[in-house]
């Protein structure tokens, strides 16, 4: 996966704007091998900065790399997942887009395409919800360009260790205090979801755990009062509308299986999804990305 992203960085539009250093962190309990790090430094073109971080966990990797970004006074940082892959033309979207909108994080598109579309519990497919240079309330870390001063001072919350979130926790903290974060669908970084999460108990498990960390950083932001006057009624809607969805899940598997399974994942994500928020918003936590795929 690492080899495929790195190559496609080197593979990017060159832009005036920018000169390109690649910080690779490695979250595994040895460091890279050194055969590894030479293929990974002729694939990328450009610099290349390795810091090693044996603490598991991905905001402890995220910290590492931003620091290690830090330290080479940019005036801008990116990040990217090594799972995914950027179109040649990211960097010249990001450059235009920084003329048009002005903002301190731009964030882009990642779109997320099942490995086999014939899976039987697979429906997503990558569909752009957003007009260009919308404004966001906070961002992730797949697919981002962000101004070094807009996040100064700022880490990822290494408390969120496991659950997934500390990303969107990070940019909510930069837009509470000023940042702008603008979105730009046309620099668009490509990745496939692996057959591992295309199964019915991984999506249940992930809706749970997207709603379970977003109350818990409700909470943060808003103290236990708001969020759980907030939370709540969300967390209840849900689940009503889960248990009826299942209840007509089961009709309509008898007269369309795809339609069928369709509604039943939906309804059973927005149960799980129900549940995660009443547990965020009391501060506990999941560990979706204890095991991470191809660690």
């Amino acid at each position: 996966m690492l080899l495929r992203c790195v190559e496609s960085l080197g593979q990017l539009i060159p832009h005036q704007y920018f000169e390109i250093t690649i910080v690779v962190c490695d979250n595994n309990n040895q460091p890279m091998a050194a055969e590894l790090l030479t293929s990974v430094q002729a694939a990328a073109q450009h610099p290349v900065e390795y810091v090693h971080e044996a603490k598991a966990g991905i905001p402890f990797a995220r910290n590492a790399a931003l620091q290690t970004a830090r330290s080479l006074t940019p005036n801008w940082i990116a990040f990217v997942d090594d799972d995914e892959v950027l179109d040649p033309n990211w960097l010249v979207e990001m450059a235009e887009a920084i003329q048009n909108w002005p903002a301190e994080i731009y964030h882009g598109w990642t779109q997320s395409t099942p490995e086999d579309l014939d899976a039987p519990w697979a429906f997503h497919r990558p569909k752009n919800k957003r007009a260009s240079g919308a404004v966001m309330a906070t961002a992730g870390t797949d697919n981002v360009l962000f101004s070094t001063k807009a996040v100064d001072g700022l880490m990822f919350d290494e408390a969120l260790r496991f659950s997934g979130g500390e990303d969107l926790d990070f940019f909510y903290r930069a837009t509470d205090r000023g940042a702008k974060i603008v979105w730009v669908p046309t620099a668009i970084a490509r990745e496939s979801t692996p057959l591992s999460r295309l199964s019915f108990q991984y999506q249940v498990r992930r809706a749970y755990s997207v709603a379970n960390v977003q109350a818990y950083i409700s909470r943060k932001r808003l103290g236990a009062r708001r969020a759980i006057t907030k939370t709540t009624p969300k967390a209840f809607g849900r689940l009503l509308g889960g248990i009826a969805g299942t209840l007509g899940s089961s009709f309509m598997l008898l007269v369309n299986q795809h339609r069928g399974r369709q509604m039943l994942l939906s309804s059973a994500k927005k149960v799980a999804s129900s549940i995660g928020l009443l547990r965020g918003v009391n501060m506990k936590l999941g560990n979706i990305y204890q095991k991470i795929d191809g660690s």
